[in-house]
């Protein structure tokens, strides 16, 4: 890998408002999404080609525009990326995978046949995505229709869709098993093939805005809460709460942003948590509240699919931490 902590990626034009970033596992391809902003553009998806001494971002491909992207995940071979997106007061089409050329390959709708919420209050919906370790199955969660849809990420075929979502899926690494959020605090866990109940879990936090199975799915950690949180839970349901070590670390969990932008990972070096709100954001070790990493306001992030690299933006552009080698 590398025995530097950080590599910068790529700059980007400070008027690049970004809303989400991602990379396959070698880095060799940058996703940058751009949010709305006030002058009725409702941002872009672009591929970037990861040059750190460019001035301007090197474009390959723009996958979307019109369109603010806030979640994405490449596929394990790099070969195609899923994003998701936000809808700012309109309809979506849903998450949509494309290769690396641009050209979008195929789309599904999430709990196309579920009326949207009627206690949505039309500001921001947004669709939270995960795929399986093997690559095979996607899963998205919106919180405007509250459900979760799995589908097949070569064709986009529905497979599986499951109401009393709110955003936040994961899948384990085979595709077997579907873990969601609920809008009471409590966490699903279902067989994929079937769609029985396996378990429901109470995370004992007002929302839960992330999820990751373990490797080997005897492990699942879930993650919010103002004292940023992180729920372990085992296969039989016993759960650890481990928050971050320093009291004075706080966020505001009821902004939309922290809902966007948090993320959980079972990283190279064990379970992390990512969370941002309008002024701060922080990744932290899930087994100790160590602090791992800080950033500024509206910070995005993601994590490579192989969970040894976590992606960050940044003043300078977008840089890969190495979890490896951080101390």
């Amino acid at each position: 890998m590398t025995d530097a902590p950080h590599r910068l990626l790529c700059r980007l034009d400070e008027y690049f408002h970004v809303s989400v970033v991602a990379c396959p596992d070698d880095l060799s391809v940058v996703l940058a999404g751009a949010g709305a902003t006030s002058n009725n553009d409702l941002g872009e998806v672009l591929l970037l080609r990861p040059d750190p001494d460019a001035k301007e971002p090197n474009q390959i491909a723009v996958l979307a525009e019109q369109s603010t992207a806030v979640d994405a995940v490449f596929s394990p071979d790099g070969a195609r990326v899923t994003v998701g997106y936000a809808d700012v007061g309109g309809g979506s089409d849903g998450p949509g995978t494309y290769g690396l050329d641009g050209v979008l390959r195929h789309s599904f709708a999430i709990g196309e046949e579920f009326e949207e919420d009627d206690d949505w209050d039309g500001d921001v919906a947004f669709d939270r995505l995960a795929q399986s370790g093997n690559g095979q199955l996607l899963a998205g969660g919106s919180s405007v229709v509250n459900a979760v849809t799995v589908a097949d990420s070569a064709t986009g075929r529905t497979l599986l869709t499951m109401p009393d979502a709110t955003g936040p899926v994961a899948l384990d690494h085979t595709g077997g098993r579907l873990a969601y959020a609920r809008p009471d605090g409590r966490v699903s866990v279902r067989e994929m093939i079937s769609g029985a109940a396996l378990s429901t879990w109470d995370t004992g936090l007002p929302a839960v805005h992330a999820l990751a199975f373990s490797p080997d799915g005897a492990g699942l950690v879930a993650a919010g809460g103002d004292h940023p949180t992180a729920c372990l839970f085992t296969a039989d349901g016993d759960r650890t709460d481990v928050m971050v070590v320093d009291p004075a670390l706080t966020i505001d969990a009821t902004l939309p942003w922290t809902a966007i932008s948090t993320r959980a990972c079972w990283t190279s070096r064990g379970p992390a948590v990512f969370t941002a709100d309008d002024y701060l954001a922080v990744l932290f070790d899930a087994t100790n509240g160590r602090v791992l990493w800080t950033g500024s306001e509206q910070t995005v992030a993601s994590f490579t699919p192989n969970g040894r690299v976590f992606i960050a933006s940044g003043p300078d552009g977008i840089s890969a931490w190495f979890l490896d080698a951080l101390p």
